[in-house]
């Protein structure tokens, strides 16, 4: 995934204001760059780790409680 940026970010870093100088660079660091669009992160579902889910679309009721009572017993 590409990281993203918001449109106001200087076109170089040397422009922005948490830039120190050429031997020392950002203050905070590429990963915390002021400028960094942060997505939101994904929220859990029931259907994740579904081995019907990965590969092809769902088949409409959920398999997960009946493999694990096959597991378990197992």
């Amino acid at each position: 995934m590409k990281t993203q940026y918001a449109a106001d970010k200087p076109s170089d870093c040397r422009y922005c204001y948490y830039w120190k100088n050429k031997r020392t660079g950002c203050s905070l660091g590429k990963a915390n760059c002021y400028y960094r669009i942060l997505s939101p992160p994904k929220l859990k579902s029931d259907c994740d780790g579904c081995p019907y889910g990965r590969a092809q679309p769902c088949i409409g009721w959920c398999t997960k409680k009946l493999l694990r009572e096959v597991i378990g017993k197992g």
